[in-house]
């Protein structure tokens, strides 16, 4: 007889603080031995501190796996604390779309009090019941969140999020609290603010111009301040922390930062496209540089349709494996990968201080040194083949490119781990947040990516990411980002 596999599916909310029975301890421990209990043999799905709501799906990574393993027939039970682990979607839709996966695919649903068929009419109701009463409860723990956020605001209370500098977040008091030497180093940027550029204070400060730049916004000023606007009146409201900037120091700077913008007011050139010429775009497929490619055909509107796409496209030697992919669909797709990773920007850094203890250079440069040996190896027996009349060129250039790609990214992981055991990311110039990063120019996004961002390497149907940092706790700095099969000149908003 087959053995049952049940899938503990493991996670916690960090807005459920009142319910100790749903702690990850209790469910690590609790489940795979009720499991065994059972007579199952348990597989261990665990997403940890994550938000199942509508639109936050993509930040559970073990859920997508056991999604993957069901669809291939390896799981017949999904065991869980309670049946809203797997989805918390005030709208149900997703809720509705696990029932038919686990219906169409004979798993069925469990807790340690009760195991449920969605393929059973009944059982199905009593599923459709469950998620009805959870979906209702979602939406009035939004309101109330929302009530709650709405009310801290009015009085001035900190939010929450990364404090800017030169505030650092004091766990006991609940807000944020000036730190003396951060407000040392910003003093001095606001008072030079005064009367230079930001580009200006980042060269003589050997600081990041974004970093400059965004210190010096609005909203930051009113920070400094310790005061945000009333969404409603438009008045001033004061905040429960400390000011460290006066309001007519604010006003001087942005005198002056409007003055110099209205001075250089188009004559800054920008480049052709967001991420071009700045050295991190390559063709996955032969390794060579990443280009832009200019359409000539007009659309309605009046705008042009451009595109990146392999520089080799240009030469005899046609790298026929890529395609042209539009400009605004990469930068799209790169950017929103950017901010997704950068939400938790506090475990990133922590990510990277437990790396530093890690990462075993020796070890990794000698498997990387095996792996290019391997590599350089094949190249040298597909050059043979050719010598020899058993393989022609044109059916060796695929593999040839390949291989040269493959060497290029071993030798690129290298210089990588230099990287990280030289010294720490500037976290300060990749603390943005996507409305930060839209107030930005040009130029200075540009800047912003370069800094955390050190390859994309680009194929017909994804892209890798290489960061300036390790994005998760095994030391990976990469991430994938899928591209649309075809783009059909719509527009997408950035």
């Amino acid at each position: 007889m087959k053995a049952t596999t049940a899938a503990i599916y493991i996670r916690k909310s960090r807005e459920e603080k009142d319910k100790p029975s749903h702690r990850l301890t209790v469910q690590r421990e609790q489940l795979p031995a009720h499991a065994r209990a059972q007579g199952w043999t348990p597989a261990i799905y665990d997403d940890g501190h994550a938000s199942a709501a509508r639109g936050k799906t993509e930040s559970l990574p073990e859920r997508a796996r056991l999604e993957r393993d069901i669809r291939a027939g390896k799981i017949n039970v999904i065991l869980c604390i309670e049946l809203s682990r797997l989805s918390r979607d005030d709208t149900m839709q997703d809720y509705i779309a696990w029932l038919t996966l686990c219906a169409d695919h004979r798993v069925k649903l469990a807790t340690p009090s009760r195991s449920l068929d969605p393929a059973q009419h009944s059982d199905w109701m009593l599923l459709l019941m469950e998620g009805g009463f959870s979906s209702v409860e979602m939406k009035v723990l939004q309101s109330r969140m929302k009530e709650g956020r709405d009310e801290a605001y009015r009085a001035g209370k900190f939010l929450g999020g990364g404090c800017p500098p030169p505030y650092i977040y004091d766990k006991a008091q609940g807000r944020p609290v000036v730190d003396p030497e951060l407000l040392q180093q910003m003093t001095q940027i606001w008072t030079m603010a005064e009367t230079m550029s930001a580009r200006s204070i980042a060269s003589e400060l050997g600081r990041a111009e974004s970093f400059i730049i965004r210190s010096l916004s609005d909203d930051r000023l009113l920070f400094y301040q310790a005061k945000r606007v009333d969404q409603q009146t438009g008045e001033l409201i004061p905040c429960d922390w400390q000011p460290v900037m006066t309001q007519e120091q604010a006003k001087q700077i942005k005198v002056a930062r409007s003055t110099r913008h209205n001075k250089t007011k188009g004559v800054k050139k920008h480049p052709a496209a967001l991420l071009s010429n700045l050295g991190i775009m390559f063709c996955g497929y032969c390794g060579r540089t990443i280009k832009t490619w200019y359409n000539t055909k007009e659309r309605a509107d009046g705008s042009r349709l451009n595109y990146y796409g392999c520089a080799s496209k240009d030469t005899r030697l046609k790298c026929d494996r890529a395609r042209l992919i539009a400009q605004d669909v990469i930068d799209f797709y790169a950017t929103t990968n950017i901010f997704n990773t950068l939400e938790n920007l506090e475990e990133l850094k922590g990510i990277w201080e437990q790396q530093q203890g890690r990462v075993n250079s020796g070890e990794e440069l000698k498997r990387i040194n095996e792996e290019k040996k391997k590599n350089e190896e094949k190249k040298k027996r597909l050059i043979t083949a050719i010598t020899n009349g058993i393989m022609n060129l044109a059916d060796a250039k695929g593999a040839m490119d390949e291989i040269k790609a493959k060497i290029e990214t071993l030798q690129h992981r290298a210089d990588q781990i230099a990287d990280i055991i030289k010294s720490p990311p500037n976290w300060d110039a990749i603390d943005l947040t996507r409305e930060d990063y839209n107030q930005l120019d040009r130029i200075n996004r540009r800047e912003f990516i370069r800094t955390i961002i050190t390859r994309i390497d680009i194929y017909n149907m994804h892209a890798i990411i290489t960061y300036t940092f390790p994005r998760k706790p095994d030391g990976t700095a990469t991430a994938k980002i899928n591209l649309p099969a075809t783009h059909r000149g719509k527009r997408i908003d950035k």
